[in-house]
């Protein structure tokens, strides 16, 4: 079992088969929970404290602006807890080598390695 704690995913609400981070953290042994911009919040408050949080941005989105705000409130709110907020979307991904080489960045060397 991997030893990291569950990751959240926060998006728009509206899944593409193409863009699903929760599908792609899955097969890389990461638990996830994912919930829509609105319910955030309410989401934070009923889950053990996330590894990580990845606000799903995608480049073409109405909710861009409203979830880039809620990224940075996530930052203001959990950076002192040691939550790392993760904007994400599809060519960052690409750009940074991947989900699995984000998460190493973000969270360290152990985020991907299981316990024995």
């Amino acid at each position: 079992m991997n030893a990291l704690r569950k990751v959240l995913v926060v998006d728009s609400g509206h899944r593409a088969e193409t863009d699903l981070l929760s599908t792609e953290l899955a097969e890389l042994g990461v638990s996830s929970v994912t919930t829509s911009l609105e319910a955030a919040e309410a989401v934070l408050e009923l889950i053990e404290r996330p590894s990580a949080i990845f606000v799903n941005i995608p480049s073409r989105s109405e909710a861009r602006a409203s979830l880039r705000a809620l990224a940075a409130s996530l930052r203001r709110n959990h950076r002192a807890s040691g939550v790392p907020v993760i904007e994400w979307n599809r060519e960052t991904a690409r750009r940074e080598g991947g989900v699995s080489a984000i998460l190493r960045t973000e969270i360290g060397p152990q985020a991907l390695y299981s316990e024995a």
